[in-house]
């Protein structure tokens, strides 16, 4: 047998890589990542359920919806975040092992502000909106 026949079936012989499966469970899924999630990632995360759950989202949202006090629900946009943070620390408490569970309201209140500017849905942000469009320099006062 020549030299070159002998490494064309070297060749053909390879060992293949193993290919592991995707986990079937997700209770199998470890996340690898250098930063543990932030508090504004756990609000988000319940701001997501609560925005898409269809007995608590018309609630929720109407205390997010104002732009100036005169339109909030307890009559302060501040009254309305704090009333909204509630609901988050409130939902939070019924999951195991959720951080936000004995988080004081005002810490959930400024994540939330965070959380809103994420999506360009701040209070701020939408008092600056006129027709759809970000008007420079109308800052509601």
């Amino acid at each position: 047998m020549s030299e070159a026949t002998e490494v064309s079936e070297v060749n053909q012989t390879a060992i293949r890589p193993f290919r592991k499966a995707v986990p079937v469970k997700l209770s199998d899924w470890h996340r690898f990542i250098k930063q543990k999630r932030t508090i504004n990632d756990l609000v988000e995360d319940v701001h997501r359920v609560l925005m898409g759950d269809d007995e608590t989202s018309e609630l929720y949202q109407s205390f997010l919806s104002a732009v100036y006090d005169e339109e909030a629900v307890e009559g302060s946009l501040a009254a309305d975040n704090i009333e909204a943070a509630r609901m988050i620390r409130e939902y939070a408490r019924t999951q195991d092992g959720n951080e936000l569970a004995g988080k004081k309201l005002a810490t959930i209140a400024k994540a939330l502000g965070v959380v809103l500017r994420r999506y360009h849905e701040s209070r701020q942000y939408r008092r600056q909106l006129v027709a759809g469009e970000v008007v420079e320099g109308n800052s509601g006062d």
